[in-house]
């Protein structure tokens, strides 16, 4: 009894965290703190509470960036997986901060660079002053290899990402 009811128990848990159809939002339920971050794709709008964002994929990484003296510890979800997450379908992703800075990241660098949306630093939430409650990481190694610099991308409190 206790195999099937623990058989049970993770076939419910596994509805709750399967990726969303192509372009199609994953329930996430709806926000019931304030909205720290506003998804554009398709024509629709899905405002995401911190724990909405929690539960649909949160980990955490470790890497150096041009901002920050040596390796930091991030916490906060891929970019990769937060587009599974939302349908999110576009080639351009345009990242709005807080003070209105704008910039178009090019969608393949989620998965190319594995761009990273954190909202803790060593264990602590971003606030707003320490570039929170959202910074678009683009991780040290990864692009250590890369011909470009990726710095203007590199988002901090950041509020909207718009899908095109």
């Amino acid at each position: 009894m206790r195999l099937i009811r623990a058989l049970a128990v993770a076939a419910l848990s596994a509805l709750f965290t399967l990726p969303a159809a192509a372009g199609q939002p994953a329930d996430l339920g709806t926000p019931t703190s304030p909205v720290i971050l506003t998804i554009h794709s398709q024509g629709t709008q899905i405002d995401l509470d911190r724990a909405m964002i929690e539960r649909a994929g949160w980990q955490t990484i470790r890497t150096m960036t041009p901002f920050t003296d040596g390796e930091q510890e991030f916490s906060g979800i891929a970019l990769s997986r937060l587009i599974e997450v939302v349908g999110g379908d576009g080639t351009v992703i345009e990242a709005v901060a807080l003070n209105d800075y704008r910039v178009e990241i090019p969608a393949e660098h989620a998965e190319a660079y594995g761009v990273f949306l954190a909202l803790d630093r060593n264990g602590e939430p971003m606030r707003i002053r320490d570039k929170g409650p959202i910074w678009v990481i683009y991780p040290h190694d990864e692009v250590l290899a890369a011909p470009e610099r990726f710095d203007r991308f590199m988002v901090w409190q950041l509020r909207e990402l718009s899908f095109r």
